[in-house]
């Protein structure tokens, strides 16, 4: 039996979500992450959402993602409410957003 090692969750801001390009796909897909881990060129977390997929806490592996290779809102889908609400001037941000354990809860995965 696999038994998964619990870490502890970052205690400012750590959920985080945005979009990511990994091997599997194609696009830039949506994630949510509760981080354990953040530095300058990477965040380290537990991978609630990966696009269309959500776990439960309990059963989402651990992952690791370069802040390099964190989407810009730019490579995004047109179709997506962010990249088309976003004025030009900003289309060059970066699509991570960090927020609290209480917003996940109140908007889910």
């Amino acid at each position: 039996m696999n038994a998964k090692k619990d870490y502890p969750v970052v205690r400012n801001m750590p959920v985080a979500r945005f979009f990511y390009q990994g091997r599997k796909h194609t696009h830039p897909v949506r994630r949510t992450v509760l981080l354990i881990e953040s530095t300058q060129g990477y965040i380290r977390g537990y991978e609630m959402r990966e696009g269309t997929r959500t776990r439960s806490y309990k059963t989402a592996p651990i992952r690791t993602y370069r802040r390099d290779k964190i989407a810009n809102i730019d490579q995004i889908d047109l179709r997506r409410t962010l990249r088309t609400k976003t004025p030009l001037n900003k289309l060059n941000e970066t699509t991570l957003v960090r927020s609290s354990l209480v917003n996940l809860i109140k908007d889910g995965v």
